[in-house]
């Protein structure tokens, strides 16, 4: 694809984690449909993989350059109740809206579909609705959409199938990326790709060549041949491949971006024959472009200047930049701004950071960029680097393409020592990443050219949560009081860019349903105040008040949770076995606090043992419950300093976790006074 532009750059690595979810999946090369066997009218279940809900028995996609279109044919069939959902089709698509020269307005659309439903005795029921578009995303230059429909009449037993086609600008090539797991065991999977051989002009030179990145199951081959050209014609390259059973994606919590493991094949047009080759050439080509877009020019130099006047250190230059680069719009939480609004209030097109700063807003990445010209300005040397998202993907250096990078940020030597920032990501604290840029490998620049670095992580201290609960108790087991929740790091930084996507009444909204679901069922949550929404610099604080009946009374006792922020905590690993690495997305610590004070007529019968819990060097679990005449104090602390917990580590981490939320699930047991008059406790039910 010919980039037209810096601008066209930066808003090509915005989009790619949304453009690289499009749908995959299947498409006859004619308008007809696949005749069921008797074999797949009688199937009621998987060999080997019970309790499947559904099971693909084909899969196909035809991609031919040549008419700029892709087709996509499905068929499933239908095995349990929670499988009928697969009648429920969502066929996502991106598509860009901005104005990037010759690529203007919608560049991919779906169409051609059809389907029908085939009960198991062979009746066949016809899709006769009508698809509806529903926009799921709109973002910088480009938005991510659906076309959504049901298949009629669906039951246990039934084949749903259904066909359709991915349309593309004449102006765009785009190679296919195929996905061959799906989440559902594939039965057979079928690809084809008619490649346009042709040499096309491009930013990174003369495209001649196709690269390709396979991870195949054993046995898969990806075929490649050629037939001969009609007349003076190149001949037609043909690129397919058939795969057989296919096992389903692992299905378990906590796991690591599954896009980076899956069988799939990703190709690319290339000027380039070998990785190596791409690499050194087109990030030299980057690192140089975006040098060009960096600058500083002369209108950032002087902004600079405002900005860092009065800072003595590099220190106190770079948080007065970070704090400027902040308080600009950051579109990627707003919204798109088209070329005819910055016509009327003056403004030109954007060409350069200085550009940006001027217009006051710009997307994620155009932000870091104006970070790393301000910090040049300032007299510093700072670099940009693009990483990808880690909640989506991890980096393949076998997958010669830029479009697997997501993000950028930025680095800056800082009095003889390189630190990370990331002023694309809206909140984000100074000197911190967001999680999803950390500990992943990426492209920076460098003296010259670039290089591949690996971004820095967090530790277990710079991502706190706190929960704190003052609460008092009368004679019939009655509480209210102030709750508290704290948090800063990722799990604050988590909690405001929800903000951004609502408002502060959404976000009310959503921490009292957080806290409500953490809580005994018992008890009335109202919010009285959020400080700190804004200033990402202090922990986010979220204040509530509760009030209601607390504890199960059995005779002339009262049994209470020893920490009741984890009344109905469910077990985080249930299984005994594992298929992949459990994937935190960050380190942290989370400290519970609850104290709780109660009339003369109760008094502490019982209370667990001060207990503690590790887990190699990465876990540590306490929690103690301090007893006093009138009170009763319990403090709970969990902390984990890292993110990727191996196969073989994990029946250790499943113990650790299971010890621990055994803990959890003790009582604090409370005696009536003998004084205490019959009927003040509720008896129990």
């Amino acid at each position: 694809m010919k980039a037209n532009g810096t601008r066209f750059m930066f808003g090509r690595l915005c989009a790619v984690a949304i453009l690289a979810t499009c749908v995959t999946g299947s498409a006859l090369a004619s308008d007809q449909w696949v005749k069921p066997t008797a074999e797949e009218l009688s199937m009621t279940a998987v060999p080997g993989h019970p309790g499947a809900p559904a099971a693909y028995l084909l899969r196909e996609e035809i991609t031919k350059d040549d008419l700029h279109v892709v087709q996509h044919y499905e068929r499933i069939k239908i095995l349990t109740e929670k499988g009928k959902d697969y009648a429920n089709v969502e066929l996502r698509f991106a598509s860009f809206t901005g104005d990037f020269g010759d690529y203007n307005n919608d560049n991919k659309t779906v169409s051609d579909i059809a389907g029908r439903t085939i009960h198991a005795d062979g009746t066949v029921i016809p899709f006769s609705g009508k698809p509806y578009r529903k926009v799921i995303y709109k973002g910088p230059y480009f938005k991510y959409q659906a076309r959504v429909f049901t298949l009629p009449d669906v039951e246990v037993g039934s084949i749903v199938e259904y066909r359709y086609a991915t349309r593309i600008d004449d102006n765009i090539f785009e190679a296919p990326d195929w996905f061959i797991q799906g989440d559902i065991f594939t039965k057979a999977a079928h690809f084809v790709w008619y490649p346009t051989v042709r040499e096309l002009g491009s930013s990174e030179g003369t495209v001649n060549s196709i690269t390709m990145f396979p991870i195949l199951p054993d046995g898969v081959k990806l075929e490649h041949r050629e037939t001969p050209g009609a007349g003076q014609n190149e001949p037609q390259q043909i690129y397919e491949l058939t795969a057989h059973d296919v096992a389903a994606l692992p299905e378990e919590d906590f796991m690591p971006p599954m896009r980076s493991f899956t069988y799939r094949v990703l190709f690319a047009y290339s000027a380039y024959r070998s990785g190596p080759e791409f690499w050194k050439s087109t990030g030299k080509k980057w690192a140089k472009e975006m040098d060009k877009f960096i600058g500083p020019d002369n209108s950032l130099k002087a902004a600079t200047e405002t900005v860092v006047a009065g800072a003595q250190t590099q220190e106190d230059k770079l948080k007065k930049i970070y704090a400027a680069v902040m308080a600009m719009e950051n579109t990627d939480f707003t919204r798109d701004h088209q070329s005819k609004e910055d016509k009327a209030t003056g403004l030109g097109k954007i060409s350069t950071a200085g550009d940006v700063f001027k217009h006051g807003r710009g997307y994620g990445n155009e932000l870091a960029a104006v970070y790393v010209g301000m910090a040049r300005a300032a007299g510093m040397k700072a670099y940009l680097m693009m990483v990808p998202d880690r909640s989506k993907r991890l980096f393949t250096p076998g997958w010669m393409s830029l479009n697997q990078f997501d993000n950028s940020i930025a680095i800056v030597n800082v009095d003889g020592k390189e630190r990370f920032f990331d002023p694309g990501q809206r909140y984000c604290a100074f000197g911190h990443l967001a999680w999803e840029d950390t500990m992943v490998q990426g492209m920076r620049q460098v003296d010259g050219g670039s290089d591949f670095a690996t971004t820095p992580g967090d530790n277990y201290t710079d991502t706190k949560t706190g929960r704190v609960a003052n609460l008092t108790m009368d004679e019939r087991g009655e509480v209210t009081g102030p709750v508290n929740l704290s948090f800063t790091g990722s799990a604050a930084l988590d909690w405001r860019r929800q903000a951004l996507r609502g408002d502060e009444e959404s976000l009310k909204l959503a921490l009292r349903t957080t806290l409500e679901g953490m809580l005994p069922k018992t008890l009335e949550v109202k919010v009285t105040s959020i400080e700190n929404l804004t200033d990402y610099e202090k922990p986010l604080v979220a204040n509530f008040t509760v009030a209601g009946s607390l504890g199960t009374p059995t005779g002339k006792r009262l049994i209470l949770p020893v920490d009741l922020f984890l009344v109905d905590d469910a077990v985080t690993f249930p299984h005994d076995k594992r298929e992949m690495p459990v994937y935190f997305p960050y380190p942290q610590t989370v400290q519970d606090a609850l104290r709780i004070k109660f009339p003369a007529t109760l008094t502490v019968e019982a209370a667990p043992p001060e207990t503690k819990v590790k887990f190699h060097d990465a876990g540590l679990y306490s929690i103690v419950a301090a007893t006093a005449p009138d009170s009763v104090t319990v403090r709970r602390s969990y902390l984990f300093n890292g993110v990727v917990v191996q196969v073989k580590d994990y029946g250790d981490l499943r113990t650790f976790y299971s010890q621990m939320e055994t803990k959890d699930k003790d009582s604090i047991v409370l005696r009536v006074g003998a004084e205490n008059k019959p009927g003040t406790v509720p008896a129990a039910n």
